[in-house]
């Protein structure tokens, strides 16, 4: 507890000087699902893949895209990247686990907000959805992307802590996983033949407990294989 109570007056910084930030996430990407969701029917009659990519996107990478520059993952030197904000709290008498926990609570602060202003209102304004699934069927499938965000959205705060890279191995990297993510999206048309949007809201109708203990599951397990990575990364790499 002692440990978390260090990571909020680390992530107190942070967020303090990035209000406007915060709340520039917030709205943007409220106002872009908004907009977008209201394609969702067409999305469901004709299950075209834009739809899942936004999902993806929105729910994981996106917000920490508007964080601000100052604390961003950038260029430190010709080949090292890093937050320096993290690399300077590293040099200080700081428990790692405190830091650790310090980029998830600043992750959740830009995560969290629109996506608890989002998805009530595609229920409330969504009648096909209303129609069709209830309340406690629709909570686990706001459950399923919320874990989402934490499992796969966590990467990008992970990445703070830097790597030895080159910009040319950034963007061969980058490629690698753009290709990646794409042919598994396919993959998963070919496959089932349906969304993955409209899959999740499947799995959140047909098998509701078992969805809710994978997704907690899978951010348990995320969130301790890239703390540790995290660890690894800092007694690795000279920030001096």
């Amino acid at each position: 507890m002692n440990t978390w109570k260090q990571a909020f007056w680390l992530a107190k910084f942070e967020l303090k000087a990035s209000i406007a930030n915060i709340f520039l996430c917030w709205f943007i990407l409220s106002i872009l699902g908004f907009l977008f969701l209201t394609s969702f029917n067409d999305y469901l009659e004709n299950n075209y893949a834009g739809f899942d990519i936004f999902f993806l996107l929105i729910f994981s990478y996106a917000p920490y895209w508007l964080r601000s520059s100052h604390f961003q993952f950038k260029k430190l030197s010709d080949h090292m990247y890093a937050s320096p904000t993290l690399i300077m709290q590293i040099q200080l008498p700081i428990p790692k686990d405190a830091l650790i926990k310090s980029r998830l609570i600043v992750y959740l602060a830009y995560l969290l907000p629109f996506m608890f202003t989002i998805f009530p209102i595609f229920y409330m304004m969504n009648s096909p959805i209303r129609d069709s699934i209830d309340i406690p069927t629709y909570l686990i499938f706001v459950l399923i992307w919320i874990s989402y965000g934490l499992y796969f959205g966590i990467i990008v705060p992970a990445s703070d802590t830097g790597q030895y890279i080159t910009s040319k191995i950034m963007l061969y990297h980058l490629l690698i996983f753009f290709v990646i993510v794409m042919s598994l999206i396919v993959l998963f048309y070919l496959l089932f033949e349906i969304g993955i949007v409209a899959w999740t809201m499947m799995l959140a109708q047909d098998w509701a407990l078992l969805t809710t203990v994978i997704s907690i599951g899978l951010v348990i397990l995320s969130w301790k294989f890239w703390s540790n990575q995290m660890k690894k990364t800092i007694k690795k790499l000279d920030y001096l």
